[in-house]
């Protein structure tokens, strides 16, 4: 080895000698040190961000990824009544966990129908908090709803809203082919079908129940003016007919 040769030492292990020289190469004045010491910066940087880089996708790699599901949720706090529309609510991810019964995933599918619950900015909607509509959605502005009550459960059993039905009442008919909207529910207990409502010890109506039909304002007069039975109950009778809309 030549004297003043000190790169490599017993054992392959550099000298100190050769890191001062090789500080040296980048230290000190000089337009080709500064280059070097840009170049050497630069580098390190890049190795840096490629480290940083492969980090981050280590970890979504290695991370379970959660199911989602594209929920609708309040964009803005709503208040009952108000109608659902694009600028009040949109959908979202959500992961699939999280997401609450009867949630809604299709905006389209609430669109115009009005809350029935307040919501919260960011607030999912669920089913039960949209209405489906009032009961007179559909029918021409001079009709009204009116509720006909039914003294013969049997009666009611026979007829489901859509239905049409003549009243007819101790001086003979009343209402031709009114359009039934909705029909009280019944409630089966221990001693048997009755109608929900208020008018026993239990709780329920035990001497019928009724519906409501859409009419306009004279067959209305005249449904209202039939009496009671000197027992107090309702005198009209249902007869379903043909889905045919009649006059009177």
């Amino acid at each position: 080895m030549a004297v003043g040769d000190d790169w490599s030492a017993p054992g392959g292990a550099r000298p100190a000698g050769g890191l001062r020289a090789a500080a040296g190469w980048l230290r000190g004045p000089g337009r080709r040190r500064q280059w070097r010491r840009r170049v050497v910066r630069r580098g390190l940087a890049a190795v840096c961000a490629v480290g940083a880089a492969a980090g981050v996708v280590a970890i979504a790699r290695s991370a379970d990824p959660r199911p989602m599901e594209r929920v609708v949720v309040a964009v803005r706090p709503l208040a009952v009544g108000e109608i659902a529309t694009p600028a009040a609510l949109r959908e979202v991810w959500w992961p699939a966990d999280l997401v609450p019964e009867a949630s809604v995933h299709d905006l389209a599918a609430v669109l115009g129908r009005p809350l029935s619950v307040p919501l919260g900015r960011g607030e999912p909607l669920t089913a039960p908090r949209v209405r489906r509509g009032g009961l007179l959605l559909g029918q021409p502005v001079d009709l009204v709803a009116v509720h006909v009550s039914v003294s013969d459960p049997a009666l009611l059993a026979m007829v489901s809203a859509g239905d049409r039905v003549d009243l007819w009442g101790p001086d003979g008919i009343v209402a031709r082919s009114v359009l039934v909207l909705s029909v009280d529910q019944s409630q089966t207990t221990d001693f048997g079908a009755v109608i929900q409502g208020q008018g026993s010890s239990s709780g329920y109506d035990l001497d019928g129940g009724g519906m409501v039909v859409s009419a306009g304002h004279d067959v209305v007069g005249r449904i209202l003016a039939v009496p009671d039975d000197a027992l107090g109950r309702t005198q009209l009778d249902v007869v379903l007919t043909h889905d045919r809309p009649r006059v009177g």
